[in-house]
């Protein structure tokens, strides 16, 4: 625990303690605050917890007032610490963890000092004060128990089912709520708070409370809504493509393992086609109809539907601040015959704000071998002009590195034939000294995998990678596995 040169304060008013805390404690008390005043009108709208004396004392509408003082105030014994404990940190030591719990008896103690100062009464001076009035029970209740949980897992005494106040029960739901809704990395936060919380029913809360949050989910997601703008969400991407479930073509993602950290840190982006002729769930791959879209000439508009999809995807990656380096983009061979094309890639990114080395093209090898001087041109000013290309099932035998740095190819994925050979990893070495990233993909065996490793190859896909996924499963797997190793 680190040495602290912090002096513990004593506070006359309410407001001094409150200014006490860190501001983002004050941000959420506030929150806290909006969603106790919501839960607590809905409870006793309920009948919630009135079966206890407690209860019929304590849940009122009169005291709907009080109830929002009670979320404002729940963390004020955090006002007698430094800062650094007064937020939950992964990394506590199992003393700091202590001194942070503290904060709930702390608060208690403070709020009962703060009523001895502030009531100015005989008992005062006799050493004996009396805080059986229900305003102040309340208060120092919400202070001291809305951290215990209703199967007794909680702190600081583990109480349990309705040993626990009923406000301390409605505040502590209140600030799970808003702990969920706002530091979660998700783009539906309060949607994903709110299942967690209905999941939690008869273990951190009462099965009867739990009741109360989905009357009154309306109104507390108003509240979400009201403070977004302050918390730690994301905001829900609006895609320019519209994919409905219906639609003739799409893309799925293949995951790319970053051989040197072993995590999904890549997507390569797989075009496909639905509607074949007597198989209407089947689909089709680029391949098997690229013939059909050349001889009716839709590769430019088919191709641009693709990269205004995966841009979609990339935006998403990028608002949700997932640890995703690129979108690799198995795009149709044809579609780099056409000169006229870069300047669908000029309006992509005026119309989508993504950061365009993460949007990754591949070009098969052998357009890249057997182009014209009039492609080469083309090609030459795709890379010019910020689009990223990568020769895909590259052979440095049919084609030199040195061509691959005329082009201003920046990327590489190697031709499976290629690995385990000596004399490949020499020219990996000599890529990496050139500024240019090699990728892989068919790496079905343990040994092509480490040599890959080994070489340096950034990225690589294999059927032990994982599934194909769409969109969605992309977004929530990330940010699933982002969660998992937080």
């Amino acid at each position: 625990m680190k040495e602290q040169t912090w002096t513990r304060k004593e506070y006359n008013t309410w407001d001094e303690a409150f200014r006490a805390l860190a501001p983002v404690i004050r941000q959420q008390s506030v929150r806290v605050a909006s969603y106790t005043q919501v839960l607590f009108a809905q409870a006793c709208a309920s009948s919630y917890g009135v079966q206890t004396p407690a209860g019929a004392e304590r849940i009122r509408i009169k005291l709907a007032d009080l109830a929002y003082k009670c979320g404002m105030y729940h963390q004020i014994g955090k006002a007698l610490v430094p800062h650094e404990y007064q937020i939950w940190q992964n990394d506590f030591t199992e003393e700091e963890k202590e001194v942070y719990k503290k904060y709930t008896t702390d608060g208690r103690a403070l709020t009962i000092n703060l009523q001895k100062k502030i009531m100015r009464i005989k008992e005062k001076r006799s050493g004996e004060f009396v805080t059986e009035s229900i305003p102040w029970l309340m208060i120092h209740e919400s202070c001291h128990q809305h951290m215990e949980r209703w199967d007794g897992s909680g702190y600081p005494e583990g109480r349990k089912g309705n040993e626990i106040s009923p406000i301390a029960q409605i505040v502590g739901l209140a600030k799970e709520l808003d702990r969920l809704a706002s530091e979660t990395k998700s783009e539906n936060p309060f949607d994903e708070a709110y299942a967690t919380l209905i999941a939690e029913a008869g273990t951190g809360f009462s099965p009867e409370l739990i009741n109360v949050l989905t009357a009154a989910k309306a109104k507390c997601h108003q509240v979400y809504m009201n403070y977004v703008h302050y918390t730690m969400t994301l905001p829900k991407t609006i895609p320019l493509i519209d994919k409905k479930p219906d639609r003739p073509m799409g893309l799925s993602y293949r995951p790319m393992v970053n051989g040197l950290e072993g995590k999904i840190n890549a997507y390569e982006a797989i075009p496909w086609f639905a509607g074949i002729a007597g198989n209407p769930s089947e689909t089709e791959n680029i391949e098997i109809i690229e013939p059909q879209l050349r001889r009716l000439e839709l590769v430019p508009e088919i191709s641009t539907y693709f990269l205004y999809e995966a841009a979609d995807t990339l935006l998403r990656i990028q608002n949700c601040k997932l640890a995703i380096d690129a979108i690799v983009l198995d795009m149709i061979p044809s579609f780099y015959m056409d000169v006229s094309q870069l300047t669908k890639f000029e309006q992509l990114f005026e119309d989508q704000p993504i950061d365009k080395k993460c949007l990754i093209l591949t070009i098969p090898d052998f357009v890249v071998i057997n182009a014209s001087e009039e492609l080469e041109e083309i090609l030459k000013s795709y890379t010019e002009n910020g689009v990223t290309l990568m020769v895909d099932s590259w052979n440095p035998a049919t084609l030199p590195l040195e061509r691959i740095q005329d082009f201003g190819f920046t990327h590489v994925r190697l031709h499976p034939d290629l690995y385990l050979k000596r004399e490949i990893a020499d020219i990996l070495t000599s890529l990496r000294e050139k500024g240019i990233t090699a990728y892989a993909k068919d790496a079905e065996t343990e040994d092509a995998i480490r040599w890959l490793v080994a070489c340096g190859v950034k990225h690589f896909v294999s059927a032990a990678t994982g599934p194909l996924v769409d969109e969605d499963s992309l977004i929530r797997d990330s940010l699933l596995r982002e969660r998992e190793n937080a």
